[in-house]
């Protein structure tokens, strides 16, 4: 073989590689990546914990994508958004009423969605439930008990703490304004976060109050507070499932005086999408996505962050885009009269 034919052969031979894997030119091409990749969380009321829990998401990504990755925290789900609408932050998870708050004024695109679970699943797409609590005793048995009481929402952007269980007063009540809400509720407040919700009721400082599911099995681990049917584990947690309004009975009778006690759980809600910012180069979002969808190989790694991440389009295939998978969200928010270009 002549020598430029052997030159040839070696050139076909690496475009067929390149164009074979598609892998290659993707990690070659790192034109306009940031120098660091911020990625801001809301910490409720804990930052240091907020921080060290995602850490190792922050190594895994540092390793993978060559990039020094950090973790940020805002005071409220709005001032992580404002981060990213300044510039602050490079990408969030927040919650899904905040993702669709910032996808409207922060330019912020949803690439994954979390699974909070230790258990892989990826024929599933993930979700969660606001619940509505009260202590037993408190005369209160259903939203309509509600009337003349005191109730605690966590913070304005919580879609479990505020936005859901809103619309869900709303629709039980009938409705038409979310301003009917304080004029039936004898009195609302924001605690700020979830765990101050819970520890509302539990402590008397209010009569009712709204959280996601999954913290009423934090506040047992933390031993914050009593909660009849509630575990300490996610996993064996019964109100991270769909309950019959009997089934949630059914723990309330059994609840003695006192403890905190679940009257209501919402319809599933989709879980909080990892959103980056649109403007950052494809290529980078590219392996941020793809880095994100093979955590669930790495178990030590899902172990360590309680969560894996899914492309929900490739269980639902009706489904062209993951942002659109927050679009029932927007009709609440429609609903509640909530223009989410002015947050």
């Amino acid at each position: 073989m002549h020598k430029f034919q052997r030159i040839l052969l070696s050139l076909v031979v690496a475009a067929l590689l390149v164009v074979g894997t598609g892998v290659a030119t993707k990690a070659q091409d790192k034109t306009g990546w940031p120098e660091t990749f911020i990625i801001g969380v809301y910490p409720g009321d804990n930052i240091e914990k907020a921080i060290a829990s995602n850490q190792p998401l922050a190594d895994y990504l540092t390793k993978t994508l060559g990039v020094r990755t950090v973790i940020i925290t805002g005071t409220s789900y709005n001032a992580v958004i404002e981060a990213m609408r300044a510039g602050r932050a490079d990408a969030f998870e927040v919650g899904p009423f905040s993702y669709t708050l910032a996808a409207a004024v922060a330019n912020a695109d949803a690439i994954a969605v979390a699974d909070y679970s230790t258990t892989v699943n990826l024929e599933r797409i993930p979700g969660y439930y606001s619940v509505m609590i009260t202590l037993k005793g408190s005369g209160i048995k259903s939203i309509a008990d509600l009337k003349g009481k005191t109730f605690s929402f966590t913070d304005p952007a919580s879609t479990s703490g505020y936005l859901v269980p809103s619309n869900d007063i709303m629709a039980d009540q009938k409705f038409t304004d979310v301003s009917e809400i304080d004029g039936f509720v004898g009195k609302t407040v924001f605690a700020g976060n979830h765990p101050a919700s819970v520890l509302s009721v539990a402590q008397g400082k209010t009569d009712a109050g709204a959280t996601f599911d999954d913290n009423l099995a934090d506040q047992v681990k933390a031993g914050a507070a009593k909660i009849c049917g509630a575990t300490d584990d996610h996993a064996t947690n019964p109100f991270h499932s769909a309950l019959t309004q009997e089934q949630i009975m059914k723990f309330y009778d059994e609840c003695p005086d006192g403890d905190v006690v679940v009257f209501h759980q919402s319809p599933l809600i989709p879980q909080t999408p990892f959103a980056i910012n649109k403007d950052l180069p494809e290529s980078f979002k590219a392996a941020v996505t793809d880095a994100l969808l093979n955590i669930y190989k790495d178990t030590e790694l899902v172990n360590a962050l309680g969560r894996y991440y899914v492309d929900p389009r490739t269980i639902n295939k009706e489904l062209k885009t993951i942002d659109a998978l927050y679009d029932p969200l927007r009709e609440i928010a429609t609903n509640l009269k909530i223009d989410l270009t002015k947050r």
